[in-house]
């Protein structure tokens, strides 16, 4: 009887440490996939005909980035019902444009990956669209690091 008891207690406390460590595994793995998903910025513009009443329309998003970088990946996502429109990403504080996609017809779930080069911590950047006669547009830039921050628009 004594004999079986310890068999008893052996195997509850194999349990309990079999448990544990598989209840360890669990939150690393859940945790890395939260680091995951804390790595990617996206930047994101809707509009309608309802955004502007001008003609071309333009709109634009800020962004930075926290340490200088050689390069930087970006998957862009571009939708448009309208005559033509241009997406952009420029170097704010030189106007120089470091990307751009030009379209004069509608275009329906287009996604690309792009690379930039050479970012500063120092500088703003700008994702812009612009476009004509626009019933709706959708502009998406997903980067996949955590140095990318959305920047506000200053006020004028």
């Amino acid at each position: 009887m004594f004999h079986t008891k310890k068999i008893i207690l052996l195997v509850v406390m194999i349990s309990v440490v079999g448990l544990t460590a598989c209840s360890k595994n669990d939150d690393n793995q859940s945790s890395s996939v939260a680091k995951e998903n804390s790595k990617k910025t996206v930047l994101e513009m809707d509009m309608d005909a309802d955004y502007s009443n001008t003609d071309p329309f333009e709109n634009g998003l800020l962004f930075c980035v926290s340490e200088d970088m050689d390069s930087l990946d970006a998957e862009i996502f571009f939708q448009m019902d309208g005559e033509s429109g241009i997406v952009e990403i420029k170097d704010r504080n030189a106007d120089e444009i470091l990307w751009s996609q030009k379209c004069d017809e509608n275009v329906s779930d287009n996604t690309f990956t792009i690379t930039l080069k050479n970012l500063q911590k120092v500088k703003e950047y700008a994702v812009q669209f612009t476009g004509t006669k626009i019933n709706d547009a959708v502009v998406k830039v997903s980067f996949d690091s955590d140095l990318v921050q959305e920047k506000e628009r200053p006020s004028k």
